[in-house]
């Protein structure tokens, strides 16, 4: 795709995909240790939704709900590690300014909501490779 700049995408993949996959490594064993272990991942509504000019971050976001749904199938027998993919939706971030100038912050969710929802998520139990959206 010629609207992909090839550095910003491997940026993105590194953020999105192969980070999360490296933290699912290192961290599985403390994970399945755990009496309560969550893996808790961020989405975005392009990662199944495609959009002109977001493919780069559809793509990495659809590859890390890939990833992480794959990692709680293969531990959902074998732990009590539950996994999440969240959409929290339009929220005020930087990123989202920088993606929809001129939208008023005020109109939309503010962060400090969306952590507190991803917050509960995370103290409730909830079944294994459930995929959770948290729009306002």
């Amino acid at each position: 795709m010629p609207s992909i700049d090839g550095k910003r995408f491997n940026q993105l993949l590194t953020l999105n995909v192969l980070a999360n996959q490296a933290m699912l490594a290192n961290f599985d064993q403390m994970l399945r240790r755990s009496e309560r272990g969550r893996v808790v991942a961020i989405t975005s509504t392009v990662a199944r939704q495609p959009r002109a000019y977001w493919g780069a971050y559809g793509a990495s976001k659809a590859a890390l709900e890939n990833l992480v749904l794959a990692y709680g199938d293969e531990v959902v027998n074998l732990s009590t590690i539950r996994v999440a993919i969240v959409n929290p939706g339009a929220t005020a971030t930087r990123m989202r300014a920088d993606a929809y100038p001129g939208e008023d912050p005020a109109t939309i969710q503010q962060p400090a909501d969306a952590g507190a929802k991803i917050a509960r998520l995370i103290v409730d139990d909830y079944k294994p490779g459930l995929v959770t959206s948290l729009t306002a």
